[in-house]
């Protein structure tokens, strides 16, 4: 949802679809690289977590990486330290209620911005937009890193 401006005492006009589904993006992004890692999957619990955090363990080795990744996270529940292989990711949680701090959060908060004002028709075609908009992104030089690349993260390397 976003501000629409309209003079005084007229509603402002937009698409509306009455009901909805629900798909989750599960994303995770390199703020020094800008390399990531999304999928869509039907809910945010921790089965769908733990399928998430497999196949990035296996990104991770299939790239031969030798030192630990740091794999930072927000306090939903479905994020549990409890599915980390310890030998491969480094769990942090962020302190509760602070987006601010999730690199990740400014990154759908772009996202967000190109989808407003935006009805579908199906999930599949939120879906296919939303990939159009993250390979948008990820196509202009440096805006990945630009917009998840935090100064307290900067100070880690």
């Amino acid at each position: 949802m976003s501000r629409k401006w309209v003079p005084i005492g007229h509603r402002p006009i937009a698409p509306v679809k009455i009901g909805y589904e629900n798909t989750y993006l599960y994303l995770t992004i390199c703020p020094f690289t800008g390399e990531g890692f999304g999928a869509f999957l039907p809910k945010l619990n921790s089965k769908c977590f733990g399928w998430f955090l497999d196949k990035i363990q296996q990104e991770l080795i299939q790239k031969h990486l030798s030192q630990k990744a740091l794999f930072i996270a927000d306090g939903a529940t479905a994020h549990k330290e409890q599915l980390f292989d310890k030998q491969m990711l480094v769990f942090e949680k962020l302190p509760a209620a602070c987006p601010e701090l999730n690199p990740v959060e400014r990154f759908f908060k772009e996202i967000r911005k190109k989808l407003k004002n935006k009805v579908f028709e199906t999930i599949t075609s939120a879906q296919e937009c939303i990939q159009k908009v993250i390979k948008e992104l990820c196509q202009e030089e440096g805006k990945v890193i630009s917009i998840t690349c935090f100064p307290y993260l900067k100070n880690t390397t």
